[in-house]
């Protein structure tokens, strides 16, 4: 998103009189109100002026436009929502707030345009990209901005306080609880041949448990391979997820606890395009099963690929959702992928993000009102997706 700098109104301060008024009224005791000059006037009106082009969000009057970019969830009773939204003189701010699985709590605007990631690992730490620095951090009660790793925070990931983790190409980086490090090379392109090669996703499931897989060419012919790395929060050890086919990519990646759920693509010469392929992680037996749903042929072409899940996210081996692809949402119930498409917001409307946890998962993204983007948050309860009011999203 592109970032609006806000404006700036220059200020006046009280004049000398003025100021000594107010201090001799205080010093004195005085229950009284200090007279203001036209210069105290002039201060107290551009104050007006701030709090006014600030709009709160969900303020009746409020008529820019709004969006949500990413949600984490820790419970069911408990998600970080973030995005941005713009008044109605094109002025962005970065936008915040917890579901609290009943009604939505608004945040005091972290700092910046917008924030486009967040994840975190209870309601007292998250970590969300964007603000000044491409890094903000939730302490329970307020964001603060801190120094972020150069790229930003794309498939960013946190396991606790001090362990969070992202991947920016071939390039991991790790917090520590204090700064963001980068991690100890991996050099996973290493040996690969010319064309596709990176990392595509990150995701902890523990401190010392995180899996990021991607995709190398082992040569030109093509052969394209998925991969994945496991970090035990010293070392990482290359492993292969499922990939049925040539080329085949790992896309996305959500872990809980020694669990994790991987979503890629491959082509198929049977098929005669792309299919979806899925792959189930197990860190007790440091095994992959294939879980690939039967979605049919996705694309056709030759060597064709397309992602089947925009996004993925498990709360547990039996509960993973997933957004987007030529299909549209797919739910994991632990032994079978089942159809769980969201319910239309209308047109132009768009469902950005999901976590889960508990047997709920919540997705957020915008809908269009009266030719304006608004905030939209959809409730998966187990069987069914419904709309839930959000601020901003009238």
């Amino acid at each position: 998103m592109d970032a609006i700098g806000s404006r700036r109104l220059r200020t006046m301060t009280l004049c000398a009189p003025a100021l000594a008024a107010v201090v001799a009224a205080i010093t004195a005791g005085v229950a009284q109100a200090a007279v203001l000059t036209p210069a105290g006037r002039l201060e107290r009106a551009v104050q007006a002026a701030r709090a006014a082009h600030a709009v709160r969000p969900g303020a009746a009057s409020f008529g820019g436009q709004a969006r949500l970019a990413s949600v984490s969830c820790r419970s069911a009773s408990w998600c970080m929502a973030v995005g941005s939204y713009a008044t109605a003189d094109q002025v962005r701010h970065s936008l915040a707030m917890i579901w609290t699985g009943a009604s939505w709590r608004k945040l005091k605007n972290p700092r910046g345009a917008a924030l486009k990631l967040v994840a975190c690992s209870s309601p007292r730490f998250c970590m969300a990209w964007g603000g000044p620095t491409g890094a903000e951090r939730w302490n329970g009660t307020t964001w603060r901005t801190v120094p972020g790793p150069k790229g930003g925070l794309p498939s960013l990931t946190c396991a606790s306080r001090a362990l969070c983790m992202r991947i920016h190409g071939t390039l991991a980086s790790v917090w520590n609880g204090s700064s963001w490090r980068d991690a100890k090379a991996t050099n996973v392109c290493s040996g690969s041949a010319p064309g596709p090669c990176g990392m595509a996703s990150v995701s902890c499931g523990g401190p010392a448990s995180c899996v990021t897989v991607g995709t190398w060419t082992v040569s030109q012919e093509p052969v394209q391979e998925s991969f994945g790395f496991l970090w035990n929060g010293k070392t990482w050890t290359r492993t292969g997820p499922p990939g049925d086919g040539n080329p085949a990519a790992a896309d996305s990646i959500s872990c809980r606890g020694g669990f994790c759920m991987e979503a890629g693509e491959a082509f198929s010469e049977v098929a005669g395009g792309g299919i979806a392929v899925a792959g189930a992680w197990d860190a007790s037996t440091t095994t992959w099963t294939d879980v690939s749903p039967n979605l049919g042929t996705l694309c056709t072409g030759p060597l064709a690929m397309c992602p089947w899940a925009a996004s993925i996210a498990c709360a547990s081996k039996a509960s993973c959702m997933t957004l987007g692809g030529p299909k549209g949402g797919q739910f994991w119930n632990g032994s079978t992928w089942t159809s769980a498409e969201p319910v239309s917001a209308g047109p132009g409307s768009a469902l950005q993000a999901v976590s889960c946890a508990g047997s709920d998962c919540l997705a957020v993204g915008w809908r269009m009102v009266a030719g304006k983007q608004r905030t939209l948050a959809e409730m998966w309860n187990g069987s069914a997706w419904s709309i839930i009011t959000s601020p901003l999203g009238a």
